[in-house]
């Protein structure tokens, strides 16, 4: 079971990360580019035209690096971005269908495709919403706090609120209360970044900037809402075909 397991993982993620990356390139890319354009560099000396690395999942924010290595635009840039989104596909999808998997055999969990939707849904609450009310998804030229401190506080948030979510969902009795406080508890403490979110000397600039930040947070919600919508759906088709294949061995074995 184990090894169908990571097999479908595998076969998902990737059918998730070129989805994703379809998406990505339509609706995320041209905004970043058109972001770019309006960076500032640190170094009064550098190039206007240098580029930057940048760290676009949905809250890690961003930094710059004047010797840190960035793919060119175009097919390059195309090809990692299929490849990170591949691997992320398949680690969500490998833990996604093990919790799914778990809670089909203790009976709490159907395998249609309204309940695929519903885990995509709280999947989605759980690892963009909830971060993204406390760190928007950003834009090249944003201002951010420490990105250390933001990835640790987006880790423990996503664990906190999935946490917390299962608590309200599954549990019974006084455990069940608990599940509200882990969705709170986050945003106690969230690293934001003191100051004006962009520092462009110019004003119309500023006002672009502002501008592409809202529709990436939009275009970066929807893409991401479509991701896990079909990670739900794909999740419980591979688990209904392990079900019944394995019903099928079980029967076969049966002496006639």
């Amino acid at each position: 079971m184990f090894r169908s397991l990571v097999l479908s993982a595998c076969l998902i993620g990737v059918v998730l990360g070129l989805a994703m990356t379809a998406m990505q390139a339509v609706g995320v890319t041209p905004i970043l580019l058109a972001a770019e354009q309006y960076e500032v560099s640190d170094d009064p000396h550098a190039s206007a035209g240098g580029h930057h690395a940048h760290e676009h999942e949905g809250h890690a924010g961003h930094h710059h690096g004047e010797e840190a290595w960035a793919p060119a635009d175009g097919a390059e840039r195309l090809f990692y971005t299929a490849v990170s989104n591949i691997f992320a596909g398949i680690g969500f999808t490998a833990i996604l269908l093990v919790v799914m998997n778990q809670l089909r055999e203790r009976g709490r969990l159907a395998l249609t495709a309204g309940r695929g939707l519903t885990v995509g849904v709280l999947c989605y609450l759980a690892v963009f919403v909830a971060p993204s009310l406390g760190l928007p998804p950003e834009i090249p030229g944003a201002a951010a706090a420490d990105l250390e401190s933001r990835q640790l506080w987006w880790l423990a948030t996503v664990v906190m609120v999935a946490v917390g979510l299962g608590l309200l969902i599954l549990a019974r009795g006084w455990k069940r209360g608990l599940g509200l406080p882990l969705l709170l508890v986050p945003y106690a403490w969230v690293p934001a970044h003191e100051g004006p979110l962009f520092s462009n000397p110019d004003p119309q600039a500023v006002v672009a900037l502002s501008e592409l930040h809202h529709e990436f947070i939009w275009a970066s919600g929807l893409t991401n809402l479509a991701f896990w919508l079909l990670a739900g759906l794909l999740c419980v088709i591979a688990l209904k075909r392990l079900k019944n294949n394995g019903t099928a061995r079980s029967h076969d074995e049966v002496p006639g």
